[in-house]
């Protein structure tokens, strides 16, 4: 018997905006059937702070949680991550929110795994899988306006706003206390109930991209044909749509696929070299010398529920006219990309292997942040299992014989982050070494202690009228002073 499929919408509140290193201060999370009606009991749950980071200042300002608050009423990171990993891993659970495959799944990837958890078993197995109602709300915006108020930006520019407050206020929706997680998961929800009302086809449409086989069959071969592509990648101007086409497999990814603008010419992509093609597409536009622009591919990823159709009768001549999506002049360039990529698509693929071939970096990667540096084998992965069955004591004194060299380190920073009593003096010695290194000396880039001061500095004057603000500010010096005490 298959599980019963529901979702499972999440967000974080976090003390930072990089989600492979900076913690989380807040976590909360609804279930419902896919009908949307809730079902369960909402979660809500706060992260104690471990002893070696420091909050960036301006999450802070942003979220409104203090870390002295997170710490009262939070739990410790290794039964926060086992909690929410529990939700996450129910069979039959598609884990999504707003934005989450871009922050939230990679601030669930990188907590599960410093604390020991396979980072991509809840993406699949079990009937599992993940999606994102952000790139359905773009697509509903660019293909099926209708019946929904899209907001503009505060910026005065007149282009749409796709920010979950102010789309929730223009159409009416409960958001009663932005940046707070369960608020913002209502407010996701109701949205996404907008949507699934207004436009039922297509909402089901996008949901369905959450699986890669379906993406591969919108794309199809990669011969010019052209394709509608939805990403923020793209001007909201032009509804963040694009007409493009698939140009070759990826040669170091397979869940990417690299696909051409058909707003432009396609012949440059095959009469420049390598080197030129390489500098053009990875170098920024404010870094490139007069006169040239960067060559207009991005990459889909499969496994990051892309919203690509191909059918192109998906978007109306009007609509298409007022996203100033210029048809004719895209398909013409689609025939011209067809032919050549019939006479020199074996010459292209070979010239996008030295493209997009990576360099080895050599700088030593934190292995708090190595997760993409190597899969795990499966002797290590039981190994790591059998640590995380183990009590804090046992865990103390097994023969840990790991083939990855990342996993002694890992494991040593999990017990220290969550039983520090369980380390013996030597152990006590190399984590204050390591708290020094990372708080003081700022190793491998993490916000020390001089730098939190200046910034602390700065928004005291920016905010100086604002009694909120210095409260908060004042707050974070006081738990950095506490964070630092026995280093200085």
């Amino acid at each position: 018997m298959s599980a019963q499929p529901s979702f499972f919408w999440h967000d974080y509140e976090t003390f930072g905006i990089r989600p492979q290193r900076d913690r989380p201060a807040q976590f909360a999370g609804i279930r419902t059937d896919l009908e949307l009606n809730e079902i369960g009991t909402p979660v809500e749950w706060f992260c104690q702070p471990s002893n070696d980071f420091l909050p960036d200042p301006e999450s802070i300002l942003i979220t409104g949680i203090t870390p002295q608050q997170a710490a009262t009423r939070g739990l410790p990171e290794a039964e926060f991550v086992a909690r929410i990993h529990a939700e996450l891993a129910t069979p039959g659970t598609c884990g999504l929110g707003y934005n989450t495959l871009r922050f939230d799944d990679e601030l669930s990837r990188h907590l599960f795994w410093r604390n020991l958890i396979d980072p991509y078993g809840r993406e699949w197995q079990q009937g599992c899988s993940r999606w994102d109602l952000l790139d359905c709300v773009r697509a509903t915006y660019a293909f099926r306006p209708e019946g929904i108020v899209w907001p503009q930006r505060e910026d005065e520019s007149g282009l749409v706003s796709f920010k979950l407050e102010q789309l929730s206020q223009a159409n009416g929706l409960a958001h009663e206390a932005a940046h707070d997680a369960l608020s913002d998961v209502r407010a996701t929800i109701a949205l996404a109930r907008l949507i699934k009302q207004q436009q039922p086809r297509l909402f089901d449409f996008c949901f369905k991209l959450r699986k890669k086989e379906a993406v591969a069959e919108e794309i199809g071969a990669y011969d010019g044909r052209p394709l509608l592509h939805v990403s923020g990648m793209y001007p909201a101007s032009q509804g963040c749509l694009a007409l493009v086409a698939a140009i070759a497999a990826h040669p170091v990814n397979k869940n990417e696929v690299p696909v051409w603008d058909l707003q432009h010419d396609p012949a440059e992509l095959f009469d420049l070299d390598a080197d030129t093609l390489r500098r053009r597409l990875f170098t920024r536009s404010s870094e490139l010398a007069e006169g040239e622009t960067r060559i207009p591919i991005k990459t889909v990823h499969l496994n990051k529920s892309p919203v690509v159709v191909g059918n192109l009768k998906v978007l109306s001549a009007e609509r298409a006219e007022q996203l100033q999506i210029d048809l004719h002049h895209g398909r013409a360039n689609a025939s011209k990309l067809a032919g050549l990529l019939a006479q020199h698509g074996v010459s292209l693929a070979n010239k996008l292997k030295q493209v997009y071939s990576r360099e080895q970096n050599l700088a030593a990667r934190d292995v708090d942040e190595a997760l993409y540096d190597g899969f795990i084998a499966d002797p290590d992965r039981r190994l790591l299992e059998q640590c995380r069955a183990a009590s804090p004591s046992q865990l103390a004194g097994m023969a840990l014989n790991f083939k990855d060299s990342r996993l002694e380190e890992l494991v040593y920073r999990y017990r220290a982050r969550n039983w520090p009593e369980t380390l013996n003096e030597a152990e006590q010695a190399r984590w204050l070494a390591h708290r020094s290194a990372r708080l003081l000396d700022g190793a491998h880039g993490y916000l020390n202690l001089d730098t939190l001061h200046e910034k602390l500095a700065a928004l005291r004057e920016q905010r100086s009228e604002d009694e909120r603000a210095q409260a908060l500010l004042d707050a974070l010096e006081a738990f950095a002073e506490q964070q630092t005490e026995d280093l200085l």
